[in-house]
């Protein structure tokens, strides 16, 4: 019996899914191997942070709406200016915003801010998950680890997005901070320095 046009579409959604997935595996084994020989040039030029924001969840919305999930972004109404590696940065957003909805139920609101927070800029991404596990925490940006699966619904990744995403903070001179607790989802902030880093790496 041929598939009816619905099951024709959730097929083909699932393969795009998964496709964008192993499509974001590939890139964070090749930045990781590029990072780890100092091989990594940030292009550096002057963007506004709440721009970055809404592209990156952008790059997730379809991800997050077919487990009918929402990204509510919060945001001053006027620019919030930094030096620093669009693409790069945007790279550690949308992994935040991927485990995000990783990791959060199905309808669910996932909520991300946007801060100039005195010479820094923040963003700021809140999931509803299952939060995560005080033994787990002080492991997340180990490569290749990945948290206990009881806080995901969905099959986990390899675990090296969030080491990848502290490299680029690192980089621009900034730092990731997370707070959870087991049961009351997860906070997970970028901030870096809306100067930019202070030495570029150079290849």
């Amino acid at each position: 019996i041929a598939p009816s046009m619905d099951e024709r579409r959730t097929l083909l959604e699932t393969i795009d899914r998964n496709a964008t997935r192993m499509q974001r595996v590939v890139g964070d084994i090749v930045d990781l191997a590029r990072f780890r020989a100092g091989r990594v040039q940030l292009q550096l030029r002057r963007i506004d942070a709440t721009e970055l924001a809404q592209s990156a969840i952008d790059s997730v919305a379809l991800l997050a709406s077919s487990r009918n999930q929402r990204i509510e972004l919060t945001a001053p109404d006027h620019p919030i200016w930094l030096f620093g590696d669009f693409r790069r940065l945007e790279q550690t957003i949308v992994n935040l915003l991927s485990n995000a909805e990783k990791y959060s139920p199905p309808g669910s609101l996932i909520s991300m801010s946007v801060a100039a927070a005195g010479s820094d800029v923040r963003w700021t991404v809140i999931d509803r998950g299952s939060g995560i596990k005080a033994a787990d925490k002080a492991r997340l940006f180990e490569r290749f680890f990945v948290a206990d699966s009881d806080r995901s619904g969905s099959t986990g990744g390899i675990g090296l997005g969030l080491p990848i995403s502290l490299l680029i903070a690192q980089a621009h001179d900034g730092r990731i901070e997370v707070h959870s607790r087991p049961g009351h989802g997860s906070t997970f902030s970028v901030v870096i320095p809306a100067s930019g880093p202070s030495e570029v790496p150079e290849e």
